[in-house]
């Protein structure tokens, strides 16, 4: 049976840490249209997998929804529940998304909301003066944005790779490690989120690493040791 303690998962995760940051590094993305990909796919991924996610943004940018004149946020709401209530072809299989209508409502409110602060979404990101306030705005007036899917929208259109994104592989990979000790494999409270972010933070300096590129090294090495069904942290 192969068993994966911490420290062969930590030392897995320093070693792919100087390829990440060599590879994913890139300039701040400044296109509309990728902007809202990238959000939406952020707020559509929550308790779903990433993969259902980038199917039901491909499909919502397809139709080119959020480019078109300005609709009302119950008209954006519907056009999204009809694009999103249609099965999503998933690595060549057809799957069903499973919050057509709460993930459509919370899209179309997020919609509305930033046109009313910003004439367009890279207007608004352009706006905020750090990631911090960005983060800070997104999780206070975006619907369906907690402080992760924040985060990790901020980091992917290129704002800032100094942000955490504690989803529930970093969790259990900081919970393996001794850096974190909550039972929830989700943290909602934007001060308890930056709290942990702190700690994961210092261990990212420990490392090298930039904690956003932490992330991602975390992310493919925990979802690859969770995929061995013999895995066993001890």
């Amino acid at each position: 049976m192969n068993s994966y303690t911490p420290e062969t998962i930590s030392k897995a995760v320093a070693a792919i840490c100087p390829d990440i940051q060599s590879y994913i590094v890139a300039p701040m993305v400044s296109d509309e249209r990728r902007m809202w990909w990238e959000l939406s796919c952020c707020i559509l991924s929550s308790q779903v997998p990433y993969s259902l996610a980038v199917a039901a943004a491909d499909a919502i940018d397809h139709n080119e929804l959020f480019y078109q004149a300005r609709v009302t946020q119950e008209s954006m709401a519907q056009r999204l529940i009809k694009i999103l209530s249609n099965p999503l072809l998933v690595e060549g299989k057809p799957r069903s998304y499973r919050f057509p209508i709460a993930r459509s409502h919370q899209l179309a409110a997020t919609y509305s909301v930033v046109l009313q602060e910003a004439a367009s979404l890279s207007d608004l990101v352009n706006s905020f003066s750090n990631a911090a306030e960005g983060r800070n705005w997104l999780v206070k007036y975006a619907s369906g944005m907690g402080p992760k899917q924040a985060s990790m929208f901020l980091r992917n259109i290129g704002i800032s790779y100094e942000l955490a994104i504690l989803d529930r592989h970093v969790l259990h990979y900081m919970s393996a490690l001794g850096i974190y000790s909550g039972e929830s494999s989700s943290i909602s409270s934007l001060s308890q989120y930056c709290r942990h972010e702190i700690v994961l933070q210092e261990h990212a300096k420990g490392l090298d690493c930039s904690v956003g590129m932490l992330d991602w090294a975390i992310w493919i090495v925990m979802r690859v040791a969770n995929q061995n069904k013999e895995v066993v942290l001890i």
